[in-house]
């Protein structure tokens, strides 16, 4: 009775051992399905963002959201001899095995059970990527067992490449540094793919006990474990013992200098950059440096000016080639604040503009003679730079000497509200307080910024319309002091000597310039003429240094020798008589048109008798004649202006309406 009680007991003890076995055993093959796919997440992990310019130089790192630096690489680029003795040191088997080493996971249960606790977890990279999907807990053979669960699900839907590139890239080197490509920049100042096997047995021993064994902090640490991880390979057969020795004693390790911050460490500051990170496709870190230098040589040797700002743009696609916004950033307090967008007093660079408007409405013409002269509205009465006048002058000289009655004058003319709202077009958005400025603002009265203001200059090197290139025209009929190019160029000193600015441009390149204090304090050496343009002859000599020099177009047929023109409402009729000769407009002719099904537009092919006449259309030159001209005009009211060539001639106007179709 006892023998079959014993038996009893011990088939129920095998009974449920079986039981236990099979259950453990079904939980064990059905847990890869009960857990997610953990490489995907671990991928996710954002590596540092990196900012180029245009030529792919590196200007900025920009850490992960959590201050981390990662280099994401692809595995082809890990020094083969890294990957060597990265699997030698932590697994072996890597490339045979499921996700799990069960041969080693025997050998640590085995040291545990000795040890009565956790002394070996035998995790494989697999295991090691699989634990990266969260946030690491106190070990326990639970997580261990989730850890193995997800390592054999990801061996089931990755290649074992993948798997090894994500553990190179996210291993942890001690710090905030992740991945083999940091951990190389860091402590060697090389890249993963540049490590020979010497730094490779400092790295691959690393990650066991990352900031115990930080090459910068704990290097006789560093050096007893660069020994462990060679004598694993002398054991394993993969070295002999006398390299091993070898590399040991002889071989110098190459840090790099710790006393200094890690090349990358250095460009993850944020410096200038916050400036042009809209502009990065474009920009030129390269070309920018050697315009701050220019800029800095100009003030050395000037106490009381400061700072400089300047934005080089390509003419042909108005993109930003170049941009200082500060010469010091980490000078206090306004290093950091960007002067090429901030809001400034324009000075006379604004003149340019009120010339374009004035001729577009047919008012003057380059050779126009305008006045120099003293000049008075109500108590306001301003006068020119060096307090003189020069009497009669030609709009080109009066333009290029930047003179002040003459503009103040044509501002009286055209009226502030249409040259506001033509700086408007131009991108030249006028704050507020320009609406109580004034004819003062011909003067630059109101501020501007930089940005905006050569994005302006540069729309006059390209631009088609015809009042715009007889500016450019009268704009470098003057040499630029320092160069021998043909460069259009305009400078501007604010009231008071508070800020000093030259636009100049080609049809390759438009650059502005500016000079000032970020505070605002004046300074007698704040002179457009004087430190401005210097500064920008200095710039294009650099630009077409070995080049050809910029091929401007040829000047509008007819319109250069212009006397100048008379304003549309001045004229009288079709046909004005002049010394008895008379200006005839024969297409078209004055009256009511009506458009045809379907239009929206109709267009008249221009004549006149002369032939050789400037055509204005509502107050805005469209053309030059010959070449045959035509013109469209929508419904409404329209006025029609040809002014000869020939000043012995005068303007005739036509007067016509254009009326909707009414189907009858």
């Amino acid at each position: 009775m006892k023998g079959r009680s014993r038996r009893y007991r011990i088939a129920t003890c095998l009974t449920i051992l079986a039981a236990s076995m099979a259950i453990c055993a079904a939980i064990w093959f059905g847990a890869p399905f009960m857990v997610d796919d953990p490489l995907p997440a671990v991928k996710a992990r954002t590596p540092v963002r990196i900012w180029k310019d245009r030529t792919g130089r590196i200007l900025h790192y920009e850490r992960t959201y959590n201050y981390e630096w990662r280099f994401d690489i692809p595995l082809s680029d890990v020094a083969p001899e890294v990957v060597r003795l990265m699997l030698n040191t932590e697994d072996s088997r890597f490339y045979s095995h499921g996700g799990v080493d069960y041969l080693a996971a025997m050998r640590a249960l085995w040291q545990n059970i000795l040890s009565c606790r956790i002394v070996s977890g035998a995790s494989t990279i697999s295991m090691q990527v699989a634990g990266m999907d969260y946030a690491p807990r106190r070990r326990s053979f639970l997580r261990k067992f989730i850890q193995a669960a997800k390592a054999r699900k990801m061996e089931r839907l990755h290649s074992k490449d993948e798997i090894l590139e994500a553990y190179f890239n996210n291993i942890p080197y001690g710090g905030k540094l992740y991945g083999i490509e940091a951990a190389a920049l860091y402590y060697f100042g090389m890249t993963a793919k540049e490590l020979t096997v010497v730094e490779a047995s400092v790295l691959c021993g690393i990650p066991q006990r990352p900031n115990r064994y930080r090459p910068d902090r704990h290097p006789e640490d560093v050096r007893v474990r660069q020994r462990r991880v060679l004598d694993a390979l002398v054991r394993s057969g993969r070295m002999s013992r006398d390299e091993a020795d070898r590399i040991f004693t002889s071989e110098r390790l190459r840090y790099r200098d710790f006393r200094h911050p890690a090349p990358f460490e250095r460009l993850g500051e944020a410096k200038e950059l916050l400036f042009v990170k809209d502009v990065l496709a474009t920009y030129d870190a390269a070309l920018t440096a050697r315009i701050r230098r220019v800029l800095a040589r100009r003030l050395a040797g000037i106490a009381d000016v400061r700072d400089a700002a300047a934005i080089l743009l390509d003419s042909q696609t108005g993109c930003v080639r170049a941009y200082v916004g500060t010469l010091d950033f980490d000078r206090k307090p306004d290093g950091q604040y960007d002067a090429a967008r901030g809001i400034r007093s324009a000075g006379s660079t604004l003149k340019p503009f009120i010339y374009a408007e004035a001729i577009a409405g047919g008012i003057i013409g380059p050779e126009t003679v305008l006045l120099d002269a003293p000049v008075r509205w109500g108590s306001y009465a301003p006068g020119n730079y060096d307090g003189s006048f020069r009497g009669a002058v030609t709009a080109t000289d009066a333009l290029s000497h930047s003179l002040n009655t003459p503009v103040i004058r044509l501002l009286a003319r055209l009226g502030e509200k249409r040259v506001t709202e033509a700086f408007a077009k131009r991108g030249l958005e006028c704050p507020d307080q320009v609406r109580t400025n004034g004819l003062a603002l011909a003067l630059g009265s109101a501020g501007y910024r930089l940005v905006d203001l050569v994005r302006a200059y540069r729309e006059l090197a390209v631009s088609t319309n015809i009042a715009d290139r007889l500016v450019a025209d009268m704009l470098r009929s003057r040499p630029l002091p320092g160069t021998d190019h043909a460069v259009a160029w305009k400078t501007g000193t604010s009231n008071n000597n508070r800020d000093a600015w030259c636009f100049a441009f080609t049809p390759d390149w438009a650059l502005g310039v500016w000079f000032g204090n970020k505070s605002g304090a004046r300074s007698q050496r704040l002179v457009g003429a004087e430190i401005a343009a210097p500064a920008a002859a200095e710039v294009f000599e650099m630009l077409y240094a070995g080049k050809p020099g910029p091929a401007w177009p040829p000047a509008p047929e007819g319109l250069k020798g212009a006397s100048g023109f008379k304003d549309i409402k001045d004229l009288g009729g079709p046909k004005v008589s002049k010394g008895g000769r008379t200006t005839t407009i024969l297409s078209p002719g004055p009256g009511d048109y009506s458009l045809k099904p379907g239009e929206r537009q109709v267009t008249f092919d221009l004549a006149s008798d002369p032939a050789e006449v400037c055509w204005f259309a509502d107050g805005t030159l469209i053309g030059v004649s010959p070449p045959k001209r035509s013109a469209s005009f929508a419904t409404g009211r329209h006025e029609l202006l040809a002014v000869p060539i020939d000043p012995a001639y005068p303007p005739g106007r036509v007067g016509f309406s254009v009326g909707e179709f009414t189907g009858l």
